[in-house]
């Protein structure tokens, strides 16, 4: 009689065979990670569990991330949103800069009239406003 002997993995188990491929599996990673999907998506399309995927994804993570460089190529919309905060952002800067001479003059004003009249206008630190 011979005894064939069954390798086994953990706890006595015998491990599985995988249904996917590496290749299959990196490419569906490869979709979520573009953005092309979600992992929703994906998982209604492939017939893969979403938990399997979001695994696939943290597996190949690093492996596809360096190897697929992601396009920095801006559309057009995206380039006019840039140009018109750009301009909103100039807008902004002027408005600050002329609020900033604005308080200027203002206490320029409020020190001359106290020379010129004797009067305390400036609020002294200390004490409460009604």
């Amino acid at each position: 009689m011979d005894k064939t002997v069954r390798e086994r993995g953990r706890k006595g188990r015998r491990g599985r065979k995988s249904q996917h491929d590496l290749v299959f599996k990196q490419k569906v990673a490869r979709e979520y990670m573009n953005g092309d999907c979600s992992y929703q998506q994906l998982s209604v399309q492939y017939g893969v569990g979403r938990p399997t995927i979001c695994r696939w994804v943290k597996r190949f993570y690093s492996e596809l991330s360096v190897s697929e460089p992601t396009s920095t190529e801006m559309t057009d919309t995206e380039k006019k949103e840039l140009e018109a905060l750009q301009r909103q952002n100039a807008e902004l800067k002027k408005k600050l800069e002329y609020a900033d001479l604005k308080a200027i003059a203002f206490e320029t004003m409020i020190d001359i009239a106290e020379k010129q009249f004797g009067i305390a206008i400036k609020k002294k630190p200390g004490t409460k406003q009604p």
